[in-house]
């Protein structure tokens, strides 16, 4: 005679098997990667050189392709290191953060990018090249070097994120069981390399 245990074990078998089944067909195919992050000075200001690549899941590609549009956040930090009673202390100074939409028209095959820091409004022909526009951060200003010490050690943080909460609310609770919505580049971090130059 089987025990209650071993009972409720077979009856839940083919359920478990469909769960990880499941998992492992929404393990997510898609990623966000900063490659390269690079400062310099130029008049009087500190900006930023950037470029970061996207590898989009199936799943937020089928929703652009169904003409919903998707939301990206990039997030840039400027934070200043100083010592604390002997301790490493980390203060921000600078704090940037912008969405950019990404839509797409199938009337006339047409993705359009909206950056909402600035409203520049863009066009493109092709996915690939408003995605390598939307992760092109270009001769961008951090902040005036007026605002910092030039011995001071000051460390730049880039980030970029699919922002699934600005989803339409039926696919906001797809994604809370769904690995394929969720792209996250997590926090690419330099050193200023020559703060004495601003002297």
């Amino acid at each position: 005679m089987l025990r209650p245990g071993w009972v409720l074990m077979l009856w839940l078998t083919p359920y478990l098997a469909y769960a990880n089944a499941q998992t492992e067909m929404d393990q997510p195919s898609g990623k966000v990667t900063v490659y390269y992050l690079n400062d310099y000075q130029e008049d009087q200001q500190l900006k930023i050189d950037a470029q970061i690549g996207f590898q989009l899941t199936e799943q937020i590609e089928q929703a652009l392709q169904n003409e919903i549009t998707l939301t990206f956040i990039t997030e840039l930090e400027l934070n200043e290191q100083y010592d604390l009673f002997g301790f490493n202390a980390t203060r921000n100074r600078v704090n940037i953060r912008y969405e950019t939409l990404l839509r797409y028209f199938s009337y006339n095959k047409t993705y359009l990018l909206i950056n909402q820091r600035n409203k520049k409004v863009q066009s493109f022909s092709n996915l690939k090249d408003a995605l390598r526009t939307m992760g092109t951060l270009d001769n961008f200003k951090v902040t005036d070097l007026a605002n910092l010490h030039p011995t001071t050690l000051y460390k730049v943080q880039l980030r970029m994120r699919f922002n699934s909460w600005a989803l339409p609310t039926p696919l906001i609770i797809n994604t809370l069981f769904s690995h394929g919505w969720h792209l996250d580049s997590g926090w690419h971090k330099i050193e200023i390399h020559s703060p004495n130059s601003w002297l």
